[in-house]
């Protein structure tokens, strides 16, 4: 640990006598952008964003050596400790920036892909270690989810000045829906009898839904609206920023379903005598429990789906011509309806007229030894960025819980 916060002091210290005026924004940074440039994000490496969050590094119960994976949950289920795994990617394939007077506006094509999982402790220790430990009770497994979406939009975005100290911008999304999961319940019951005339025989009830739809990458069967919106003032040296992404829905009506299982079964071993054949025993007791657990299709009907928000704060405070303090905090949504909250003390460090620096201390919910370092460089016309908000994870992802990184390249002219 040590050694990291030795690199993050260096990257800190490094060029802080240098004083200069630039600024180098980042087009896909905020709702809000301004440049005197048009700009061209090369097309498939315009911006790529990836992050997974969760609540246990995976060293806790995976092990990859001799380029094997392993997993090993006996310390953990010891703990009582759910599982919790969020991530999301949104990737900018096209851009195109074009300035006008006292606005900007843009143009772009993205793609964006959601995935969480939530497993309680309970169904962890029970897949790990069988039903035997809970003999003579019954236990309810509640709380397991699991959602995918993604998407693609084309959106339109534009920047003005409303007053000499604010500006807003807005974008506007056309959405075309991908692929959509989402198990709303993933709910059962277990409860297994000593006593019974079969050792350990259980009772099993499910309460299990979920919906779906999917389509082709390109087209518009699954439409969708979505919108940005933001607004950034200064006072002085102060600066601040408020910006809401992703406000919208996706209507599904393409290769739609919705499955469920209520259902119980008394499960008390296999009945057999001599005379009997035992495959087709085990068979039919197999095709029992099955259809306990089979979701059947109760419908085809369209649905709506809103698309994950994020929401953010910064206030940044100019302490000379090269340098800024900033505060940034952000809220983002998972498919769930959750927040997770993540939040930035940092600096903003130009050097010269084509490099600038982000150094920050990051904390999450989950995490709380991240150190972000981004670098923004112009190459005569290009201008290329490379982001993470946890150095950490860069130098050993599987000891880490949080990864994010982020990067893209422009062309200016």
């Amino acid at each position: 640990m040590n050694n990291y916060i030795l690199i993050f002091v260096l990257f800190f210290s490094f060029n802080l006598f240098c004083q200069n005026t630039s600024n180098l924004n980042i087009p896909h940074e905020t709702t809000i952008y301004s440049s005197e440039d048009t700009i061209i994000g090369l097309p498939f490496i315009t911006n790529h964003d990836f992050n997974f969050l969760i609540n246990n590094s995976f060293s806790e119960f995976s092990d990859f050596n001799n380029g094997v994976l392993t997993f090993d949950f006996t310390d953990y289920v010891k703990k009582n400790k759910p599982l919790s795994f969020n991530f999301y990617s949104e990737n900018n394939l096209l851009y195109l920036g074009v300035p006008k007077i006292k606005s900007y506006c843009a143009f772009g094509f993205k793609f964006s892909s959601y995935f969480d999982i939530d497993l309680s402790d309970e169904i962890i220790n029970l897949f790990w270690n069988g039903n035997s430990q809970f003999t003579d009770e019954i236990i309810h497994f509640n709380n397991n989810t699991s959602s995918f979406l993604q998407y693609s939009s084309l959106f339109f975005q534009y920047s003005s000045v409303l007053s000499q100290n604010l500006m807003y911008g807005l974008r506007v999304s056309l959405l075309h829906g991908v692929n959509y999961f989402d198990l709303n319940k993933g709910n059962f019951s277990l409860q297994s009898y000593s006593n019974s005339t079969t050792p350990y025989s259980s009772q099993i009830q499910t309460d299990i839904l979920f919906e779906s739809s999917r389509s082709n990458i390109f087209g518009i069967s699954n439409p969708g609206l979505s919108f940005n919106f933001g607004l950034n003032y200064s006072l002085g040296k102060f600066q601040f920023l408020f910006d809401l992404h992703n406000l919208g829905f996706i209507y599904w009506n393409k290769r739609t379903s919705q499955h469920s299982s209520e259902s119980d079964y008394l499960f008390n071993g296999v009945n057999y005598t001599m005379d009997q054949i035992l495959t087709e025993e085990i068979n039919t007791t197999i095709d029992s429990l099955e259809r306990t657990f089979a979701l059947n299709n109760i419908s085809s009907n369209s649905f709506f789906s809103y698309t994950p928000m994020r929401i953010r704060f910064m206030s940044t405070y100019n302490l000379n011509l090269s340098t800024n303090f900033f505060i940034d905090y952000k809220l983002v949504q998972n498919l769930s309806f959750k927040f997770r909250h993540y939040a930035f003390f940092g600096l903003d460090k130009y050097i010269q007229k084509n490099t600038s620096l982000r150094l920050a201390y990051n904390i999450n919910e989950y995490s709380y030894d991240n150190f972000k370092f981004s670098i923004t460089r112009k190459f005569k016309n290009y201008l290329v960025s490379i982001n993470t908000n946890n150095l950490i994870s860069m130098l050993n992802i599987t000891k880490s819980n949080y990864f994010n990184l982020q990067f893209g390249v422009y062309y200016f002219f």
